[in-house]
């Protein structure tokens, strides 16, 4: 019996080195092909091709939203038809890749968009908009539903005049406040600009005041455009 027991002790122990021998080989076949599929993939290389494709996606839609704002013709399909044809362009320039994006555009809601764009001027406190959903799929990589949002957006508040100054925010995506416009950003109408300057608000937190070369008779109309282009016409207070 004491035979039979010390048989059976040893069964044990060689079963349970067999098995830890199994995971150690299991584990380490896993480890080596982590370590070969990672190494020879080259994420780097998709991370940059998403990178790439959701940067020029975003300034298609500020160069359509600019389109939009400095034309007469008010064109509310440019930011469709450049769409249109950046998908095209978009599967010879990464040829290969099965790349393939497809968009939504905004509609309706509290900018009232149409196709995409919005454009609400001549008021105190006056926006130009644009906005857009994007699916992505990348078949060489196995990339499905992709989604990411393309938007530009510039606001100009006119908040009240003196003799003859302006003060007036101007914002971007986000209620951001816009800092780096300069005297050449803005225009008078019926005046001219003879400065421009800034102060913190605790409200506002930028607030531009535009000094012109005669009295202001309200109401005032100011023209103002981002360094991306895209113009807001305001009038007010």
């Amino acid at each position: 019996m004491k035979k039979l027991i010390k048989h059976k002790k040893g069964q044990f122990v060689i079963i349970a080195m067999l098995m830890i021998a199994i995971m150690i080989i299991s584990v380490g076949a896993l480890m080596h092909r982590a370590v070969t599929y990672y190494k020879h993939e080259p994420w780097e290389e998709y991370l940059t091709l998403v990178g790439n494709i959701e940067l020029n996606s975003q300034r298609l839609v500020e160069l359509s939203l600019v389109n939009y704002t400095q034309t007469e013709e008010n064109n509310t399909y440019i930011l469709r038809e450049n769409l249109q044809k950046w998908q095209k362009n978009l599967t010879r320039i990464y040829l290969g890749y099965g790349t393939s994006l497809t968009y939504e555009l905004a509609s309706g809601t509290n900018y009232n968009y149409s196709f995409g764009l919005a454009r609400h001027w001549n008021k105190a406190a006056s926006f130009s908009a644009a906005n857009v959903n994007f699916t992505l799929d990348i078949a060489s990589i196995g990339l499905t539903g992709y989604k990411f949002m393309a938007t530009a957006f510039l606001n100009l508040t006119i908040l009240n005049t003196t003799d003859n100054e302006i003060n007036l925010t101007v914002k971007g995506e986000d209620e951001t406040s816009i800092t780096n416009l300069k005297e050449d950003n803005f225009q008078v109408s019926n005046l001219n600009i003879t400065g421009v300057a800034t102060h913190y608000d605790k409200k506002e937190v930028l607030v531009y005041t535009i000094q012109c070369n005669g009295a202001i008779t309200e109401p005032v109309t100011v023209k103002v455009w981002d360094e991306r282009g895209i113009q807001v016409t305001a009038t007010g207070p």
